[in-house]
């Protein structure tokens, strides 16, 4: 079993952009993923009305999230963290033909739909919330050409 993931094992890591929420005219957020543990993301977004910011005395908010379920804190985010993902059966079908190797993404997308007959976009972006799979630019010329790939298994952990 790995280490369980604590504050420090957090603060160990960084958070990188990885999208940004428009909430029209209270202005826009920030969608954060951790370097380290991609299981863990937080969006920081704008307070969505005078009542919240009022209420909270703030006018910004940084929502945790793990496994792209909201987290109710930090605190609980780790708590979370420390328990294995679970995968739905769609899940699981998707990411045994992952392959260990990058492959361009829209092909493997487009190929695996049609040999599944159901659009599977939603189940990869799931996965990737939990850390099972990564999907990033490969380097190279043409930089904006999205990638993916089976993300390593720590500690030998299950996806059945």
């Amino acid at each position: 079993m790995a280490d369980p993931i604590t504050i420090e094992t957090v603060i160990a890591g960084r958070l990188r952009d990885a999208g940004h929420l428009n909430y029209g005219r209270r202005g826009g957020g920030t969608i954060w993923q951790h370097t380290t543990i991609p299981r863990l993301s937080a969006i920081d977004r704008p307070t969505l009305s005078d009542e919240e910011t009022k209420r909270l005395g703030v006018s910004r908010l940084r929502e945790w999230s793990v496994d792209g379920g909201k987290s109710g804190s930090l605190e609980d985010a780790i708590a979370a963290l420390n328990v294995p993902p679970v995968f739905t059966d769609e899940e699981r079908e998707v990411l045994e033909r992952v392959p260990a190797e990058w492959v361009e993404l829209h092909e493997f997308r487009t190929g695996l739909a049609e040999e599944l007959g159901r659009q599977v976009g939603l189940t990869i972006m799931t996965l990737r919330q939990k850390g099972a799979v990564e999907n990033e630019l490969r380097p190279g010329p043409d930089r904006r050409q999205p990638w993916i790939r089976r993300a390593p298994i720590e500690g030998g952990a299950d996806v059945g």
